[in-house]
């Protein structure tokens, strides 16, 4: 929508580049692997798994170009269900059905529940950088000005 036009400003995971956008980094999420209670890996010792191991499991995984579609893909994850969003793969996750990555404090109210878990969390993560963009061409307006400067300096950039 940023690159047609239709929105003056958008926030996304940083994943690709284009040349017509102007991007100013915003914050960083670190995304982990869950299963939910009901998931048989729950109650497992999951220290020893690997990449291998997991592709016995059904995958939940986000349907847009994303960081997370990215290391589904290169990691040749089984994906058996798709979402748009993470309150979706969290539903996906929570029934017991699916693997899938959130964002560690968007998963972190669950967890202390026991209504999911971290698989291998030292291994199954990955990182993620939220950028604002916005078209270099024509030049954004004043408001779109305005908010790029709202976001830099509530980021601390």
């Amino acid at each position: 929508g940023v690159m047609d036009g239709s929105f003056h400003l958008g926030i996304i995971p940083s994943h690709r580049q284009s040349d017509s956008l102007a991007y100013d980094a915003l914050f960083g999420e670190t995304m982990l692997l869950y299963c939910g209670a009901q998931h048989a890996l729950f109650a497992q010792d999951m220290q020893a798994m690997g990449w291998d191991d997991l592709r016995r499991y059904p995958f939940a995984g986000l349907g847009q170009h994303s960081p997370n579609m990215e290391i589904s893909q290169r990691e040749r994850l089984p994906r058996k269900a798709t979402g748009f969003d993470q309150e979706s793969i969290a539903t996906l996750i929570l029934s017991g059905l699916y693997l899938g990555f959130l964002p560690d404090h968007y998963a972190e109210g669950f967890v202390q529940k026991g209504q999911m878990r971290a698989v291998q969390p030292t291994l199954f993560r990955y990182a993620c950088q939220f950028l604002a963009i916005a078209r270099r061409t024509p030049e954004p307006s004043r408001a779109t000005k305005a908010l790029q400067a709202c976001l830099r300096l509530a980021h601390g950039n």
